[in-house]
């Protein structure tokens, strides 16, 4: 598999009456290429935004074939977060395709303090592709683009109303918590009524159970939000300005 892979670091402090985040900072990993996070890593984590809780080596990310191994050592343990998919533990062992991946390291905070930091360490791959199979959590994930007929595509309105309520599902680097918005919030943002939007939305649940969605869900439920996403309905984030030319081993 051809193309940059990205790893990078980056965090927030919640401790402020403003939450700082840290500017993403990182290296591309060449072919077969390892690299250790954490408070005594390669790429630092839990150390400008200082927090015991992160693991001084939480985890290793090597470059594989079909994406990524990531080995979390990280006492407090990891959830991931692919790029518009549901977030999940992580296990010891993960091996992982998709183009964007989160993951979020733990520290043993109390996840509903408003005070709580978050470290992020961000996968990035822009010849990595959204397959129907997803983001593997667990041994080889498979790379199959086989899609059944798939109906026509989402119309801009309907698009735009799936980018504006799960706004916080589709942000990169990823938000947590991640809420949908209220329909009538969002009809606000839109300019158009709440039945407006409720009417694109259900025409992109319907796309959704037609791909293969087992059951109709609520307008704000991301179950089928996922399921456009995997069928490459739902456009990747843009390539940040924030990737440096940096190769990790350096020379």
């Amino acid at each position: 598999m051809d193309g940059e892979r990205w790893v990078l670091a980056y965090e927030r402090d919640g401790a402020a009456a403003h939450p700082r985040s840290t500017i993403p900072s990182g290296a591309t990993l060449s072919p077969g290429r390892r690299l250790l996070v954490g408070r005594e890593g390669d790429l630092p984590l839990g150390v400008e935004v200082y927090d015991r809780g992160v693991s001084r080596t939480a985890a290793v990310v090597t470059t594989a074939p079909f994406g990524w191994q990531v080995e979390i050592l990280n006492g407090n343990g990891a959830v991931l977060h692919p790029w518009g998919q549901a977030p999940a533990l992580a296990g010891r062992h993960n091996a992982l395709t998709w183009p964007r991946i989160g993951i979020r390291l733990l520290s043993g905070a109390d996840p509903g303090d408003a005070d709580t930091v978050q470290h992020w360490l961000l996968l990035e791959s822009d010849s990595i592709n959204v397959t129907n199979a997803g983001a593997s959590l667990t041994g080889r994930p498979s790379t199959s683009t086989f899609r059944r007929h798939p109906p026509r595509p989402l119309s801009p309105g309907q698009l735009e109303a799936l980018q504006v309520v799960f706004a916080d599902q589709l942000r990169w680097p990823p938000a947590q918590p991640a809420e949908p918005l209220l329909l009538r919030s969002a009809a606000r943002r839109l300019g158009i009524s709440e039945s407006g939007v409720q009417e694109r939305l259900a025409k992109a649940l319907d796309r959704a159970l037609r791909l293969g969605l087992p059951r109709a869900v609520g307008l704000t439920d991301p179950q089928y939000l996922y399921v456009l996403v995997r069928a490459g309905y739902v456009p990747l984030p843009e390539r940040r300005p924030h990737r440096r030319s940096l190769v990790w081993p350096p020379a």
